[in-house]
C-alpha cells in the first residue's frame, strides 16, 4: 500500500508542489515524508523475501522507477527550491544505500553526473545562492559515505571541482568540500594536501565542547579517519 502511494500521480504532484515552493497539504506531507518511513530500505528484507520472488521483483522495480522519477525531477526546468532539491537528494541517497540494489549501477553514475553538472553551472554563473550550493555539496558529501559510490566519484576526477571552495570560502561550503575530498582523494593527492585538510578537521575537533554533544562530531571523525587510513 505504501509503495502504491509513492508510485502514484499524487506523489508526483506533491514533489512538483515542493519544487515550486507551494503550500503542502496534509496529504502531500504524508506522501512526501511519512510514507518513506515505512518502505523497506533493504533488498533482502526477510518480510519481502518470505513473500516470494515476485514480491522481491516488484519492490526492486519500484526502486528503479522512483529513482528514475526523482532524476527526471532534477532535469526539469527551474525554478526549483533548495528545500525540494535537498528532499530529492535525500531520497536518492536513501535508495542508493540499499544493500545489493539491483539498479545501483544504472542510477548511481547518473545522479553523480547530474550533481556535477549542477555544481559546475553554479560556479560558471557565479551563482550567489549559497543555500543551493550547500545543498548540492551536502548531497555529494552524504554520497561519499557509501563505499560503492566513492569509486564512481573518483573516476570522474572531481577534485578540482571541490578544491575551489577550499581557498575562497571559510564557511559551511569549505567544510563540506574538505569532507568530500577527505573521502575521495587517493593516497598521492592526500599526501599533497594532507596538512590543510588535517589541520581543518583537527581545528573542528578543538572547537567541540567536551561537556556537550555535537551532532557533527561523528562525520568529522569519519572524514578524518578515512583520510588517515588511505594516507598510511
Amino acid at each position: 500500500m505504501i509503495i502504491s502511494c509513492l508510485d502514484s500521480y499524487d506523489y508526483i504532484q506533491a514533489v512538483r508542489q515542493l519544487k515550486r515552493g507551494e503550500k503542502l497539504s496534509d496529504i502531500d506531507r504524508l506522501l512526501l515524508f511519512n510514507c518513506w518511513e515505512y518502505i523497506p530500505f533493504t533488498s533482502t528484507d526477510s518480510r519481502i523475501a518470505s513473500s516470494g520472488p515476485n514480491s522481491m521483483l516488484f519492490v526492486e522495480n519500484f526502486y528503479d522507477t522512483i529513482l528514475t522519477r526523482l532524476e527526471s525531477a532534477l532535469d526539469e526546468a527551474p525554478p526549483i527550491t533548495t528545500l525540494s532539491l535537498a528532499y530529492i537528494f535525500e531520497r536518492c541517497n536513501q535508495l542508493l544505500n540499499i544493500h545489493n540494489l539491483s539498479c545501483f549501477d544504472k542510477h548511481a553514475p547518473q545522479i553523480i553526473d547530474r550533481l556535477k553538472k549542477m555544481l559546475q553551472n553554479s560556479q560558471a554563473t557565479n551563482d550567489n545562492d549559497d543555500a543551493l550550493t550547500i545543498a548540492i555539496l551536502e548531497a555529494f558529501y552524504n554520497l561519499t559515505k557509501n563505499p560503492d559510490i566513492r569509486p564512481i566519484m573518483k573516476k570522474r576526477q572531481l577534485t578540482s571541482l571541490f578544491k575551489k571552495y577550499i581557498s575562497t570560502d571559510m564557511g559551511e561550503k569549505r567544510k563540506l568540500a574538505l569532507g568530500i575530498l577527505a573521502e575521495i582523494l587517493d593516497e598521492e593527492e592526500i599526501n599533497n594536501n594532507s596538512h590543510e585538510i588535517t589541520a581543518f578537521f583537527v581545528n573542528e575537533l578543538k572547537q567541540l565542547d567536551p561537556n556537550g554533544y555535537n551532532p557533527h562530531v561523528d562525520t568529522t571523525l569519519s572524514s578524518l579517519s578515512g583520510m588517515m587510513f588511505r594516507e598510511k
